[in-house]
């Protein structure tokens, strides 16, 4: 970074000096980022003159550094600088820790929009540690980053909140609760190791709370509440109990919605079965967990319940149809993950030795097709894929002048190394390709260039029941036609 620091300096009055990171020497709060998503970095920098902050973006013009803003910082050092996608519009946010203690730090988000910085609404948050990440929630990691902040309490307990911004404010993000308590769950189990403390022990029960480890949260206020003079107090742990009592209570007499159902004869015996889907809805969401498959037989009058691996998400389907060739229905379930890739979960289930098995899971797809998308000089793109081993060249030539002018020189030669990725699979259809009764299966899995919203193409892969599992009958690719001009 000194060539860097050494260009910011170029820009700073005489006697400003560059920060360095707090707790870090020889690290100067410098940082090359994409800011106004034009997909070029800005270089920016943090200073101090006349005993107050500044942070100094920079732009490179024609190969040229020139300075695009100065902007007024807090305290009397840094102690974060990093740039990440928090908004949903995908570009990066400026996070910038300002040292205002010894354990202290005010958060600053800066956000280029409409051609000027402007600083995002944070609440006054003061952090003392601060962890950012894009955490996954219920249907995975979506690009948007969360924010971890942990906030001193005594000895080195610390209050945890994970944030999203949303609607133009910082709001808890409880859907990643399960993810990242983990993480603070390990960190007390590891102190109480040397440091049996009461404050330990609560700070420990709160973050099982929150990552919905009930059953090892009784055991820890069990814990705390043994004390002489329990933390934070007799009256607030009694009452935290009570309340995970209720919650652990009414889990257990929540009552299942149908969700959807469909008929068909599962087993051959000629009578018609009854599959469906039940699960709990998430008040004034269209989000369903704890998603099961259950099927009622007609012969027996016999009920078999089905959990799957993965129980939540969005618009459960059902489709019953012969897949294995054995002319009796099979069972196709898709649910929405509800992630920014549109990703599905989806299974098939056969009935084999008197239940039904599972022969199916696209997760299993997902790890075994892999993919390496690099574009090449003159407008190219190479797509290889790994099940089956096919490669692919793709033309990017529709996108048109604006867009190529951007990654390639005038002479076709691309001005940097671009990797692209393959999705994991969005959609999944069943097709009888040759009309004999016997469903195959589509996969759809899109093509992402530069960033996920640059879309270049689909991967279309057939799938086909071999006797003992789905096997690639065929594969193709398909790409995005170019709009035809009338004059």
């Amino acid at each position: 970074m000194n060539e860097y620091v050494n260009v910011l300096l170029n820009f700073l009055p005489p006697t400003a000096t560059i920060l360095e990171l707090s707790g870090l020497p020889n690290n100067p709060a410098v940082l090359l980022a994409d800011i106004d998503g034009d997909q070029k970095n800005e270089l920016i920098g943090a200073y101090k003159y006349k005993d107050q902050n500044f942070l100094v973006i920079l732009k490179n013009i024609h190969n040229q550094w020139l300075p695009l803003i100065h902007i007024k910082g807090n305290g009397y050092g840094i102690s974060s600088l990093m740039a990440v996608p928090i908004t949903t519009n995908w570009v990066n946010t400026l996070i910038v820790g300002w040292q205002i203690g010894s354990e202290w730090s005010k958060l600053d988000l800066l956000q280029w929009v409409d051609g000027e910085i402007i600083r995002l609404p944070t609440s006054n948050i003061a952090y003392s540690k601060l962890e950012v990440e894009d955490m996954p929630g219920l249907y995975g990691p979506d690009g948007q980053y969360e924010l971890a902040i942990w906030v001193h309490d005594t000895g080195e307990a610390y209050k945890v909140d994970v944030y999203r911004f949303e609607e133009n404010k910082l709001v808890l993000a409880k859907d990643v609760y399960p993810y990242y308590f983990k993480r603070v769950e390990d960190y007390y189990e590891r102190l109480l190791q040397s440091n049996e403390f009461s404050y330990y022990w609560y700070y420990l029960a709160e973050a099982q709370k929150k990552a919905g480890d009930l059953e090892q949260f009784m055991i820890s206020i069990n814990k705390a509440l043994a004390f002489s003079e329990p933390y934070p107090s007799l009256e607030f742990l009694l009452n935290m109990r009570r309340q995970v009592l209720e919650v652990m209570q009414n889990n257990s007499l929540k009552n299942d919605e149908i969700i959807v159902y469909s008929r068909g004869d599962l087993t051959g015996d000629g009578f018609l079965d009854t599959v469906y889907l039940t699960g709990e809805k998430t008040e004034g969401s269209p989000f369903w967990q704890n998603i099961s498959l259950n099927v009622l037989y007609q012969h027996e009058n016999t009920l078999e319940r089905i959990y799957l691996k993965q129980s939540a998400g969005y618009n459960p389907t059902i489709f019953l149809g012969d897949f294995t060739g054995d002319q009796v229905d099979d069972i196709l379930v898709v649910i929405d993950t509800g992630g920014s890739g549109g990703t599905i979960y989806a299974f098939v289930f056969s009935y084999t030795h008197g239940n039904i098995q599972q022969v199916f899971d696209v997760e299993e797809f997902n790890e075994t097709s892999k993919y390496e998308v690099d574009y090449e000089n003159y407008y190219q793109v190479n797509v290889v894929s790994s099940y089956p081993s096919k490669q692919y060249r793709l033309d990017l030539t529709y996108k048109g002048k604006e867009y190529l002018s951007e990654i390639y020189d005038e002479d076709g030669i691309l001005k940097e190394p671009i990797k692209g990725w393959v999705d994991p699979v969005g959609g999944l259809y069943p097709i009888d390709f040759e009309r004999n009764g016997t469903y195959e299966l589509m996969s759809f899995q899109e093509i992402a260039g530069r960033y996920h919203a640059d879309a270049i193409g689909y991967v279309q892969t057939v799938l086909k029941w071999d006797g003992q599992k789905f096997i690639s009958d065929r594969q193709n690719v398909s790409i995005y036609g170019e709009d035809i001009s009338s004059h």
